[in-house]
Parts: structure tokens; C-alpha cells; sequence
């Protein structure tokens, strides 16, 4: 790659705001639609009357779901195209999984479990696919030398839909009580229908020539802006030498391995809020969201520093720190201690998630950069449904919903977990690191 020193923010042009803007709130609708099941965990298990190791395999299968499509979806994205058609391709996808959920917000459909968990895999299968489609259409409008800031910036969304999804729980069954839990899914699809009516009109390939030559002209990297090859017959080609580049295949594992510690504590902490601090499940809600406060801090540092010390090292860090502070929550016995462990925690939780794109982004072929980050997505999405049912099993192996046991050594396994990503990124390749400009 080459060396740029121009990268400054500043520098930057207005399409490429505009399209993160709206990436991100696209990314905010994704996370709270999948995160809104977790918040409300506790209360989904005492309405269908779940053990532990249920709610665990209930969690499983829906969250499993967002792993199914990724790849081959991704594969279909690129052979669509990319800039400003892979915005065309998005928005119906958007659409329809945020009116999948609408639906579930209505007894009279998700009333009993399975069709509620019918309902949620249709979810998820669709916000699975959307992720790799979204990262990708989030780099293709920005340089390259500021890619890490543009997936750090537009992955705080994330944090922030998580938030959200904690803060409508919480007003849900305050407000209308825990019968009328199901309301919390009619938001997503109010706020995406007018979003996905000015992206599709927004997504011009007039704009996005222009802002290439712009970016050009600044002495900037545009996006490779190669038409994709991944016709029918080649595709299957295309994603097995993905694969095989060993930053991708790496960096895939450490992304499984630390989603296995995101998922678990989002899976963990209300119920542990709820049974062993006996807050109410308002408030655990609530209260389970705290580390995404700096979660957003964190999604704006870690992704901008990983452009200047690189990735690898900024990803060593964070697996580092992210096993010290999720084995912290060992002592957290009382609710201060919890806010502030969970305050630690978010400081890397949601940072890594934009770097893992950007290694497999940098590493791709361009034709293949949303193959690439299907593969991160899937292998995301793996750890996501092998953490509720391992989560699920260790707490009624160590006594059920209302033992400390089993919930200790949920933390002390999800902090095995992230140092064991972190160890894989020590077999990675080493690139050269583009220099941006330090001040933003």
C-alpha cells in the first residue's frame, strides 16, 4: 500500500458523510434488532416458563440464523455490484427483515414459542446478510487510508442500537407491563421505511464517480471500482481463495472467538443482573447496556489508531484487555462494581468488529470485499450461536438461574476465549501500515 499523509478528515468529502450517516443508522436498526432479544432474556424465559439450558438453545437457533446467509449473500452483493449499486442492493434487504420484526410485535403471530422463534430466525437471517452488505457499501465510499475510521465510525452504531435496545425494554415494561413485552419490536421498521427511500435515491453512480475523482485528486486512495467477476460458476472459486488467505482465515477465527465473549456476556449479564443482584427486569434491561457508553468511545479509537500502529497490534491489545476486563466481572458482587467493570469492558467490546472488516477489506481481492467480510460475518455469527447454549449449559451445570457458580465460570471461559483470538492474530501476515494523519 502506499504511504499518504493527506488523509486528514477534513480533507474529506461530503458524499462520504452523507453515506456513513446513513450506513450508520442502517447499523443501529441491525443491532437493535438483534440485540433486543437478548435484553429481554429473562423476561422471554419467564413467559415460556425456560430453564437456563433453554433459553440458551432458544438463544442458539435464533441467533445461529444470522450466520446462514452471510456468505452466499455476500457472494450475490458482489456479483451485483459494488458503490453505489450495492446501496440499490441493501435496501430492500433492510426492508425486509425490519418488517419481519414489526410482525413478531403482534401477539396474534408470535404468540406461542415457536412461531415467536419462527419469526426471529426470519429476523435474522435477513439482518445477517445485511451486515457484510453494509461494511462493504460503508468502504466503498471512503479512501482507503481512512477506512478504519469510516468502519469505526460507522460501527458505533452498533453500541448505540444495543444501548437503545436496553433503554426501549426497560421503557416497555415500566410503561405497559411484562405481558406487552412484544412492543419493543414495532420501532425498527418506522425508522428504516423513510431511511431506505432517500438511500435509494441517494446511491448514484453520478455521485460516486464524482467522489472518486475527488478523492483522487486529494491524493487519496478511491476504492478499486473493478467490476466484480463473480459470475455463476466462479463464485465458489472465488470465496475458497478468500479463504485461504491466511489475514482472512486468522482473523476469522479470532472473530468466532470473541463474538463466543460478546454474545456470552450479553447473554450472561441480564440474567445474572436479575437472579444473583435481584434487580427487577426493568432494570436489568437497563442496566445490562452500560458498557456500550464506551463502546462508542472505544469504536472511534481503536479502528483510527489500527490505521496508524496497524491492525494486527491494535487487535493484540484489545483481545488483551478484553480478557482482563470480562474475567473483572468475578468480583463485580455489587451494582457499582458491575457498572464500573462494564465500563472497562465496553472500552474494546464493539471496537475489534471494524478492524476484523478492515483486515479482511485490506486483504480481498476487490472484487471479493464483501466475500471477505462474509466470511469474518459468518464466522461472527458461529460464535454468536455457540455462546448461548455454552453459556446456557454452564450456569445450569453449575446450579441453575439463581447459583453464582455457573455464572463464574461463565466469565472465567469467555476470557479464555478472547485470549485465544487475540493468540491467533500472532500467526497473521504483517502489511504495511498506511499513515494517516494523526489529528482528526
Amino acid at each position: 500500500m502506499q504511504n499518504n499523509k493527506k488523509a486528514s478528515l477534513g480533507q474529506i468529502h461530503r458524499f462520504s458523510w452523507v453515506s456513513l450517516l446513513v450506513c450508520w443508522m442502517i447499523w443501529i436498526l441491525n443491532a437493535y434488532d438483534r440485540e433486543i432479544v437478548l435484553r429481554l432474556g429473562p423476561t422471554i424465559s419467564k413467559h415460556f416458563d425456560l430453564s437456563a439450558d433453554q433459553w440458551g438453545t432458544l438463544a442458539t437457533v435464533v441467533m445461529l440464523a444470522l450466520a446462514v446467509l452471510d456468505i452466499p449473500g455476500s457472494i450475490w452483493s458482489d456479483r451485483y455490484g459494488g458503490g453505489w449499486k450495492r446501496a440499490r442492493f441493501q435496501v430492500p434487504l433492510v426492508l425486509g427483515y425490519t418488517a419481519l420484526s414489526f410482525l413478531s410485535g403482534f401477539k396474534a403471530l408470535s404468540g406461542s414459542l415457536a412461531s415467536f422463534v419462527a419469526l426471529r430466525v426470519g429476523v435474522n437471517l435477513g439482518a445477517g446478510w445485511g451486515e457484510p452488505v453494509g461494511v462493504s457499501n460503508t468502504a466503498e465510499w471512503w479512501p482507503v487510508e481512512r477506512r478504519g475510521f469510516a468502519l469505526g465510525a460507522h460501527h458505533t452504531g452498533y453500541p448505540i442500537g444495543a444501548m437503545l435496545s436496553g433503554i426501549v425494554a426497560s421503557f416497555v415494561i415500566t410503561t405497559f407491563g411484562e405481558d406487552n413485552w412484544r412492543y419493543v419490536f414495532f420501532f425498527a421498521f418506522v425508522v428504516a421505511l423513510p431511511l431506505m427511500i432517500f438511500w435509494s435515491r441517494y446511491s448514484t453512480a453520478e455521485r460516486i464517480t464524482q467522489l472518486y475523482a475527488d478523492i483522487a485528486a486529494k491524493g487519496m486512495t478511491p476504492p478499486d471500482s473493478t467490476p466484480s467477476t463473480n459470475v455463476k460458476g466462479q463464485a465458489w472459486e472465488t470465496f475458497k481463495a478468500t479463504l485461504a488467505n491466511r489475514n482472512i482465515a486468522l482473523t476469522a477465527g479470532n472473530t468466532m472467538l470473541t463474538q463466543v465473549v460478546y454474545m456470552g456476556v450479553n447473554i450472561v449479564l441480564p440474567a445474572y443482573l436479575y437472579n444473583i443482584l435481584h434487580l427487577s427486569l426493568a432494570e436489568s434491561a437497563g442496566m445490562s447496556v452500560v458498557f456500550t457508553l464506551t463502546g462508542i468511545l472505544g469504536q472511534l479509537v481503536w479502528p483510527s489508531l489500527s490505521d496508524i500502529i496497524g491492525r494486527r497490534v491494535t487487535l493484540l491489545i484489545c483481545g488483551v484487555w478484553m480478557a482482563a476486563s470480562v474475567g473483572a466481572f468475578y468480583f463485580a458482587s455489587t451494582t457499582l462494581i458491575v457498572i464500573v467493570v462494564q465500563l472497562l469492558f465496553g472500552l474494546v467490546a464493539n471496537a475489534v468488529w471494524p478492524i476484523y472488516y478492515a483486515v479482511a477489506s485490506d486483504s480481498a481481492q476487490p472484487s471479493a470485499t464483501s466475500t471477505a467480510n462474509g466470511i469474518i460475518t459468518t464466522a461472527m455469527f458461529i460464535g454468536g450461536g455457540i455462546a448461548p447454549i455454552l453459556m446456557g449449559t454452564l450456569i445450569s451445570m453449575g446450579g441453575g438461574w439463581t447459583s453464582l457458580q455457573g455464572y463464574t465460570v461463565c466469565f472465567f471461559v469467555m476470557a479464555g476465549c478472547a485470549l485465544g483470538g487475540a493468540f491467533l492474530q500472532l500467526f497473521s501476515h504483517r502489511r504495511q501500515v498506511l499513515v494517516a494523519q494523526a489529528g482528526l
